[in-house]
């Protein structure tokens, strides 16, 4: 099992976001914070400590760091409460876990169970994430790649065209075509 608020700083930095551990009361939490997004992260050990703890933790942290959401302006409608658990959750659990997302009170929200290693948690927290460089595809032989999808192309068609033909010279070729 993951230490996820230390995986969460790591990833969080390597974004570009400042972090810092916090606390109020008994609950560790995690500040991050860049340019345009700033948050609260906490863990549960399980989805019902998480349903039953995340209100008044995150109301309590929101409470701890008002003065810097009231400064931080425009950048406090980014504001976010990531809530995680380790554990899977029930059907039921999944169900509530959606239904905290979709509260827009306070803060926006992303409520997850299951985390389980450093995959599952990069996952969780993409839509915090600067877009991801594109994947780098192998080079593509173009004319067989045509020659492959054009099946129902005669194959004198596909000569005229790959040859360079005009545009007339082409279409005269599929009209002969039966």
């Amino acid at each position: 099992m993951i230490d996820i608020i230390e995986a969460s700083a790591e990833i969080l930095g390597e974004n570009g976001f400042t972090t810092d551990r916090s606390a109020s009361g008994d609950t560790q939490f995690l500040i991050f914070e860049n340019a345009t997004v700033l948050g609260f992260l906490f863990v549960y050990d399980d989805p019902a400590s998480l349903v039953t703890s995340w209100e008044n933790d995150s109301d309590r942290a929101v409470a701890a760091h008002q003065l810097g959401l009231r400064r931080a302006g425009q950048k406090a409608w980014n504001a976010y409460t990531v809530l995680l658990a380790h554990q899977e959750a029930s059907f039921a659990q999944s169900t509530v876990l959606g239904t905290i997302e979709e509260s827009l009170i306070g803060t926006r929200k992303i409520a997850r169970a299951g985390i389980a290693d450093m995959s599952d948690l990069r996952a969780v927290l993409l839509p915090l994430l600067p877009l991801q460089a594109a994947p780098k595809l192998d080079a593509v032989d173009m004319v067989e790649e045509i020659r492959l999808r054009t099946t129902e192309l005669p194959p004198r068609a596909l000569e005229a065209f790959f040859s360079g033909a005009d545009e007339t010279a082409i279409m005269q070729v599929l009209e002969e075509t039966p």
